[in-house]
This record gives structure tokens, C-alpha cells and sequence, in this order.
């Protein structure tokens, strides 16, 4: 018999918790917390009892007529988020699954990534500061780390080496409002790109043409190597 620790499979009520948990982070994203709110939100996500099982399990807590995350509440809903979000930048940026089937499929996923997993699922996706529908990631240990045992496969274009090649994953859109700009040149996910240059500027070959991009710019260009 291995001795080998296990990850264990979670439980009907454990994921009821995980689910809820990130359907309260979402809502508190968007300052929505009065209590009928949040009920009425977990009753059609989860189920009709799931506000009374996060705080019988002490994940939430009242303040007024708003709710709060205890500290160990907060601490799980940005784990179950990290997971949840990592597994839909893997879904796109790496099984090219269209965006319709992220959120149900990535759902599944998130109640059985291990820690170590989804450090290695970061890293190798370079540590990526959004999900694909633009909210953030939160950080990891590997973030700050900086953990570069697994080689990434999507990088910022200004850490791309001159001369290679791969595909646009995604754009920091939020970032930098060059960014918007340079879509309608064709710089979107899935193109096919070159870096030709890295100094003075940044220049990127895209089919026939080369544009040449600030750091700034490059920094917000994500792209799946070859």
C-alpha cells in the first residue's frame, strides 16, 4: 500500500461551502452585501440553506443588516477564487475552450486543485493577474515567490527571448489604454506573433506587418509559446 498523502475527494457539503463561498466573493467584488441579497443569490446558486451552512461554519458573519467574511471565511473564498480563476485561464489560454464553457467547467475543477497544484497550474501559466473575464486573480506564495521550477509556457511579451514565436493568449485590457488600440491591428488572442526586436523599443511581427510597442505596452501582452 502507498503511503503516499492523498487528496481527499470533497464532500457534498464541502462543496456547497466552496461554491458559496464564491458566489459571496463575487457579490462582495461588486459591493453588493445587504443580507436579502446575498440569501436570494445563494438560494439560486446553491441551494436554500447555504447562507445558514457558511455561518453555522462561522465563514460568515452579520454587521448591520450587511454581511462579512470572518478571517477564516475570507481566507477559504480567495483560495476557492485563485482555484476557480486559474482553472479558466488553463481551460483558454491552454485547452483553447471557448469562453461560453469556462465558468461550468472550471466550476468542476475547482473542488478537486490541490495547493501544489494550483501553484504549478500559475506558474505555469506565468502568473497570470486576471481571468479571462477580466476579474483578478488573487495572488499565491508562488507569486511572491516567483517560483520558476516549471517553466512557463504563457509569458508577457517583454519576457519573451528575440526571435521567438507563439500566439497572443490575452491582453491586460484594463492596464494600459494603448492596449484598446492596437485590436483593431489585429493584436488578439490567437494571432500568430514574432518578437523581431527587444531595444530600443519593442517590435513585433504580426503576419506581413511589425509594430513596434513601448514596454509598458509589451508588458500587458500575453503569449502562448511555440
Amino acid at each position: 500500500m502507498t503511503e503516499d498523502k492523498k487528496f481527499p475527494i470533497p464532500t457534498a457539503e464541502k462543496e456547497d461551502i466552496e461554491e458559496g463561498l464564491n458566489v459571496v466573493w463575487n457579490m462582495f467584488e461588486k459591493k453588493v452585501r445587504r443580507r436579502a441579497e446575498i440569501q436570494a443569490r445563494l438560494t439560486e446558486a446553491v441551494g436554500e440553506k447555504a447562507l445558514d451552512l457558511l455561518m453555522r461554519e462561522g465563514l460568515l458573519r452579520e454587521s448591520g443588516d450587511e454581511l462579512v467574511f470572518s478571517p477564516e471565511g475570507e481566507r477559504l473564498a480567495k483560495d476557492i477564487i485563485r482555484r476557480h480563476r486559474l482553472a479558466e485561464r488553463l481551460l483558454s489560454d491552454v485547452l483553447s475552450m471557448a469562453r461560453a464553457e469556462l465558468d461550468s467547467n472550471a466550476c468542476r475543477l475547482e473542488h478537486i486543485i490541490s495547493p501544489e497544484i494550483s501553484e504549478s497550474i500559475c506558474t505555469l501559466l506565468g502568473h497570470p493577474r486576471q481571468c479571462p473575464h477580466g476579474s483578478p486573480i488573487p495572488s499565491g506564495d508562488c507569486c511572491r515567490r516567483e517560483e520558476e521550477n516549471i517553466r512557463p509556457i504563457v509569458v508577457s511579451l517583454d519576457n519573451m527571448k528575440l526571435g521567438e514565436e507563439g500566439r497572443i493568449a490575452y491582453l491586460l485590457l484594463h492596464d494600459h489604454p494603448e492596449l484598446h488600440k492596437l485590436l483593431s491591428l489585429g493584436v488578439i488572442p490567437g494571432a500568430e506573433v514574432r518578437l523581431h526586436q527587444t531595444f530600443p523599443s519593442f517590435v513585433l511581427e504580426l503576419g506581413d506587418s511589425q509594430l513596434a510597442l513601448e514596454e509598458a505596452v509589451a508588458r500587458n501582452i500575453y503569449v502562448r509559446k511555440k
